[in-house]
């Protein structure tokens, strides 16, 4: 007897340490797993400060350059007839963005006026590309750049007179207002600008460094900064996913320039005792239980083995074990005490009532114990939620079966939150049904992501739908024609000065510039000769119906193709069609898709032509240029003629 007692005492200690060693592996996979997405939650929540910041920059610097004054001072040539300061310094008093800083330069590039300083008419278009550019294309711009006072939001707008351009008015303001929303949710920002980009840094507005690296946010922490220098900022500049260092969990999110090289680095600290940390808890509790019930278990083997032969020992034993189960019923009590904070969790009767309520669904739906029982859910129950889905589950539960749902809860203060709730019926030790009990998991943050990509799904469809009206095409050009189209007018959009974002976008587009085509009759479209007169003014119709088949749309992509459709066949000297409009007056978009169209075209061979050769095309060009296409182009397809050749080797018909 004493060799099976032994037997099952060596298999209990087996287990224990196996259970404990997988315990152990456990407990670091679900840190690791709450320390990643804290970890995207605090980039996540950066990424939206910062999106709103652009935003709210943009439209401050919109109003201003629509302000009839600006316009006014601009065209009398006198900054005294400005109410820019008084503007700032109201929208300083009242919202939360402070330290905000207006330029007012003229058509010529000359400074009219600086917010910040008494310093005008400097000639700021010789040394700054971006006013230079502006100054040509009249293109309103929003960016994140690095100048002589730091990293800063820029935003420029045209303004205009009559339809005249008469100058532009720049915002530049700062990354504080983000560096105090973030400290109001215990995150400790330290904003480090690249070593390379400090360079540029003539009058530092924060005044901050470590080392040889500038600090953007005026509230970073001295404790932290001088920590971050002992340890090493390469290693916080570094950190791809998170980084543990001492009591903080460390990650960081980096800035891209416009050549996708890292500009600033966001290094954001978040206390470890922070962390919601309810799952690894639960699955401390509930190993903790497996274990209690395995161990248990083998004891009650051990005592039926032992109770025939030994059953007056035995009575002596189970004295001695009823005292350790009483051990275990307080650590049990202990256990379901810490489930009580942990879990939220619920009871009601047979009709709804709460009869019990857990302390972490206190917790997060904001009421107190006493005001949730005897309540109704309907306490709880968002207007979002539809009464259906209740009804659904109630009649689920009548018929005493288990329901799991998605629920979005009201908060006591308005708030909200979403749970994966568990709904069960509750028994009486006679098995008389008596009520239920829900197990709810917190997956806020989970729907938050959801909603997300929902939203870009809802985008991906309509440009689908939108898409799919293409292949209704009964044109027999093929299919490389677009391709080759689309790449020509992304080597022109970079060579021109777009930048790599808008390039994409046009080629992205270009390829529907001849999508009006499938509403135009077979017997015109696929004609192999000369149109008459009547034929091509119904072939000419394919730009307008192209444009209103796209226009419908408020998806930048389908935007810049409704233009790209309605001006590509307009000329730079004006002979164009449909309206007539030449020079920069036609957008660059329909320039660009003009030349790259016309290129491919001239090249493949049509049912009404051969292809052209390269000699006769090249001729062409020379001849058309500032007559049909804009002249800077056609400079730029011969200086990159390599290119566009290789495109078209690529993609042969």
């Amino acid at each position: 007897m004493k060799k099976i007692v032994s037997l099952f005492l060596f298999v209990l200690t087996l287990l224990i340490v196996l259970l404990f060693n997988y315990y152990t592996d456990q407990i670091k996979i679900h840190k690791e797993e709450i320390y990643k997405e804290k970890s995207l939650e605090l980039k996540e929540q950066l990424k939206t400060f910062i999106k709103q910041k652009q935003g709210m920059t943009a439209a401050i610097t919109y109003v201003l350059s629509k302000k009839k004054n600006v316009a006014y001072a601009l065209e009398k040539k006198d900054a005294k007839l400005l109410e820019c300061q008084q503007i700032l310094s109201g929208l300083e008093s009242i919202g939360e963005y402070k330290n905000l800083w207006v330029q007012i330069i003229d058509k010529d590039g000359y400074s009219f006026y600086r917010s910040w300083t008494s310093k005008s008419g400097d000639y700021i278009a010789r040394f700054r590309i971006d006013i230079a550019n502006m100054i040509k294309t009249h293109k309103s711009m929003n960016t994140i750049s690095t100048g002589k006072f730091g990293m800063t939001f820029k935003t420029m707008f045209p303004v205009y007179d009559g339809g005249k351009f008469i100058g532009i008015v720049e915002m530049i303001s700062h990354f504080n207002s983000i560096a105090k929303k973030l400290s109001s949710m215990d995150i400790e920002p330290i904003m480090i600008l690249n070593k390379d980009y400090t360079k540029k840094v003539i009058k530092p507005f924060t005044g901050l460094f470590i080392g040889e690296n500038y600090i953007a946010n005026l509230n970073a922490s001295p404790t932290l900064m001088k920590k971050i220098k002992n340890y090493g900022i390469e290693k916080f500049m570094k950190i791809k996913d998170f980084m543990l260092f001492e009591d903080y969990l460390v990650t960081t999110l980096p800035i891209p320039d416009i050549n996708n090289n890292p500009m600033d680095f966001q290094v954001m600290f978040y206390k470890l005792d922070k962390l919601d940390k309810t799952t690894l808890n639960q699955y401390k509790i509930n190993f903790l239980l497996v274990v209690m019930g395995l161990t248990a278990l083998i004891i009650l083997i051990i005592f039926l083995i032992m109770n025939r032969s030994y059953v007056l020992q035995l009575s002596k034993k189970v004295k001695m074990r009823t005292a350790d189960l009483e051990e275990q019923k307080i650590t049990l009590k202990s256990l379901v005490d810490a489930y009580d904070k942990e879990v939220i969790f619920s009871k009601t009767d047979l009709k709804g009532i709460i009869t019990h309520a857990s302390d972490a669904f206190c917790e997060i739906s904001g009421y107190s114990r006493e005001e949730l029982i005897g309540k109704n859910h309907n306490i709880i129950r968002h207007p979002d939620m539809p009464k259906s889905l209740f009804k659904g589950l109630w009649q689920e539960l009548k018929k005493e079966h288990p329901v799991t749902a998605e629920v979005k809860n009201r908060k006591k203060d308005g708030g909200f939150y979403w749970t994966l709730a568990k709904f069960n019926m509750e028994y009486n030790k006679s098995g008389k049904h008596i009520g239920y009990s829900a197990v709810r998991a917190d997956i806020t943050a989970q729907k938050e992501v959801e909603q997300l990509q929902d939203e870009i799904e809802e985008t991906q469809k309509e440009v689908v739908f939108t898409m799919g009206a293409i292949g209704e095409s009964r044109s027999k050009e093929t299919g490389d024609h677009v391709k080759r189209v689309a790449e020509y007018s992304k080597i022109l959009a970079l060579h021109y000065g777009l930048d790599e974002k808008e390039a994409e976008m046009l080629k992205q587009a270009s390829p529907m510039h001849d999508i009006g085509k499938v509403a135009i009759p077979d017997v015109i479209l696929n004609k192999p000769g000369r149109f008459t007169d009547e034929e091509r003014e119904i072939m000419n119709t394919h730009v307008a119906l192209g444009y209103n088949m796209l226009n419908v749309s408020e998806r930048p992509l389908l935007k810049t193709a409704a233009i790209v459709a309605y001006q590509h066949h307009e000329k730079w000297d004006g002979t164009g069609y449909p309206n007539n409009i030449k020079g920069e007056d036609i957008h660059i978009y329909g320039r660009i898709t003009a030349l790259a169209d016309v290129f491919d075209a001239l090249g493949s061979d049509r049912v009404y032509k051969n292809a052209w050769s390269d000699e006769k095309i090249f001729k062409l060009f020379k001849e058309e240029r500032a007559k049909h296409f804009d002249p800077k182009l056609i400079d730029i397809f011969f200086d990159n003629l390599d290119e566009f050749l290789r495109v078209r080797d690529t993609f042969k018909d």
